[in-house]
């Protein structure tokens, strides 16, 4: 199996609905892999980049959540219309802030 440059991990975790912390499944994300996996079969990019499904991130209270890997950022809140600015980002090796809920320190940060 190929290394992947980047995986996008979409929790696609489903809890009750009565559940305080509601689930990523509940907002939306099980139809982002499909949409990703799509996208990025239509711009020549499944070779390089791969977008999987995950479990629970503990990221309920931002749910559609996903974390960008080996970069170990996370996105909240994603939906359908996010995808192009998702793939958009992978295939350039940026990152989508306005989805940013979670990412690393960098060794400039004070």
């Amino acid at each position: 199996m190929p290394h992947r440059e980047r995986y996008l991990l979409v929790c696609i975790n489903r809890r009750d609905a009565g559940n305080p912390k509601g689930s990523c499944a509940a907002v939306g994300s099980e139809s982002l892999v499909p949409a990703l996996k799509e996208g990025l079969g239509q711009r020549g990019l499944a070779k390089r980049f791969r977008a999987c499904t995950t479990s629970c991130l503990d990221l309920c209270e931002v749910g559609a959540a996903m974390i960008v890997e080996p970069d170990h950022v996370a996105y909240g809140r994603v939906t359908l219309a996010d995808v192009p600015d998702i793939l958009d980002s992978v295939e350039k090796g940026t990152i989508v802030e306005r989805l940013v809920v979670h990412r690393p320190a960098r060794k400039d940060d004070p």
